[in-house]
């Protein structure tokens, strides 16, 4: 009785282009195979599912069958096993080089198990190359119905499913979906254009946003679909990337030239103007905010959240160079946190480092002392004739017209709309300008009582904003402070304010020269309250 032939090897192979909670394909694939590979006495060496990838994705590309289908494996299996052949190919080309440029070369065989195709015979082969023609036919015919739903969708203003704008949130209406500005969270995006107008730095914006439990845009998503909140903290990027989408500002856009390139505004078919849903932010508003945006990316402010108080405020008193925030630890293991010069290490021998509570200590007490009881102001524009903001509004649809008139194959009456956007800018330009004027007035309460209410981000960016500078050398050396160049002799009092323009004082064994910049120009009696 001569030996029995070896059982053959297999690799089963499954896919789903999308996975959701309802899948039930893979069960019935899992329970047809392995009944076919028990009474054909196959041996399975390795399962593999490819979740949420498309058919049109070649067999070798693909994650998880992929690595398998190489010559590092070739002696480990015989056949590839499918459920159906449009599981493994939805592409004839691919099918074909696959079978011819592999499977012939190495002996391998393809299985399809619910269509029974017998793949080293001739005709075997032939059905199975229609079946594969066909599958790829149908994948392009999904692939425009997908498209021309989308097309719809956009043109529509509906929501299609999938992530959706912080800001907005969908709703249903009849039949279809859309979205609509979150009762809560649409006022959050006004607030952070108004921050960032109001020259708060984006960075603080998200570390204040963290600090009051504001959800990030993927928790909002989390929480509408039913999924646990991850409690993500929110960057600098999302906040400016919410500031600057066209989304925020209600417009529809379409990825038309793929992911990775900026997305283009999407236009009516019949009135050729932008299709739009309500808007998070006013074209006005929007205005101020690129500006003020445009003006943080210029240069690096000095403003960082979460960064210290004196960050850019503090200097050395001997180099001039900025004092950085450092910290060690004492013997007993408490942190030791302190300012320190920073080429203290190398060319500025005399500094030393200086505790950072008793500096700040100091540089706080002494400026409550100094305006603690004078009134805060702040900037009021009373709008001139400059006409900037609407020449800047009829610049933004200048651009926004040439671009959608080039990136999507013309806009309908191109030169007659953008010869009444011209026509209208000259007109404007034309009329008498008058600079607008700038008043401070009342903001009703106290410098102490802002001073003692602001965390350290405000704090810091008032200071940098004011100009206000602190010098630090050892108070043996208080005579040899390096100054901003100031005068601080015959013209030391402001005589309105009666406050000085800079104050010398001590923090333990150092002298600390705090210059108070502009404060005089944003603070008033307490009594002097105006409207």
């Amino acid at each position: 009785m001569g030996d029995e032939p070896a059982p053959l090897r297999a690799i089963v192979a499954k896919r789903l282009s999308r996975l959701t909670d309802a899948t039930t394909h893979l069960t019935t694939e899992s329970e047809t195979i392995e009944e076919y590979c028990r009474r054909k006495n196959i041996v399975v060496v390795a399962e593999t599912e490819d979740l949420d990838v498309s058919g049109g994705k070649p067999i070798r590309e693909r994650p998880k069958v992929g690595p398998w289908l190489t010559l590092d494996h070739l002696h480990e299996w015989d056949l590839l096993v499918l459920y159906k052949l449009d599981r493994g190919f939805r592409n004839h080309l691919d099918f074909t080089n696959f079978y011819h440029e592999f499977c012939e070369v190495h002996s391998k065989k393809i299985v399809s198990v619910s269509e029974d195709i017998d793949m080293s015979t001739q005709m075997g082969r032939f059905i199975a190359g229609i079946l594969v023609q066909f599958a790829e036919w149908e994948l392009e015919r999904m692939r425009q119905r997908r498209g021309d739903a989308a097309k719809v969708l956009r043109e529509e203003a509906r929501w299609g499913g999938g992530p959706f704008p912080f800001g907005y949130i969908p709703y249903k209406e009849g039949a279809f979906w859309y979205l609509k500005p979150h009762p809560m969270y649409a006022k959050e995006v006004v607030w952070m254009a108004e921050s960032v107008v109001a020259g708060k730095p984006p960075g603080v914006v998200a570390w204040s946003l963290t600090q009051r439990g504001i959800p990030t845009a993927r928790d909002v998503q989390n929480d509408f679909f039913g999924r646990p909140m991850k409690k993500y903290k929110w960057t600098t990027t999302q906040v400016k990337h919410i500031l600057r989408s066209d989304l925020t500002r209600g417009y529809v856009v379409h990825h038309a030239n793929g992911p990775k390139k900026p997305p283009i505004r999407v236009i009516d078919p019949d009135s050729g103007e932008f299709i739009r849903r309500a808007p998070l932010i006013d074209d006005d508003l929007w205005v101020k905010l690129q500006a003020a945006l445009d003006s943080c990316t210029k240069k690096l402010s000095g403003i960082r959240a979460k960064g210290s108080v004196l960050l850019e405020v503090g200097f050395c008193g001997y180099c001039g160079a900025p004092l950085y925030r450092a910290g060690s630890k004492d013997r007993q293991g408490r942190d030791y946190p302190y300012y320190l010069c920073k080429y203290a290490k190398t060319t500025c021998k005399p500094s030393r480092s200086i505790d950072k509570d008793g500096l700040e200590d100091a540089v706080f007490g002494n400026l409550l002392s100094a305006v603690g009881d004078c009134e805060l102001t702040e900037k009021r524009v009373i709008a001139g004739d400059d006409h900037s903001a609407i020449l800047m509004k009829i610049g933004h649809q200048i651009t926004d017209l040439t671009a959608q008139n080039f990136t999507r194959g013309g806009v309908s009456d191109f030169h007659a709309k953008m010869a009444v956007l011209q026509a209208e800018y000259e007109r404007i330009s034309a009329m008498p300008k008058e600079p607008p004027v700038i008043r401070r007035v009342s903001t009703g309460k106290t410098f102490r009582s802002w001073w003692e209410s602001a965390d350290d981000d405000l704090r810091h960016a008032y200071l940098k904003d004011a100009d206000v500078t602190v010098r630090v050398v050892l108070a043996e050396h208080a005579d040899k402070i390096m100054l901003s160049g100031r005068s601080t002799t015959d013209k030391a009092e402001n005589p309105a304010l009666d406050i000085p323009l800079s104050i010398l004082t001590e923090a333990g064994k150092f002298a600390v020269h705090i210059d108070l910049g502009t404060l005089a120009e944003q603070l008033q009696h307490a009594s002097a309250v105006t409207a």
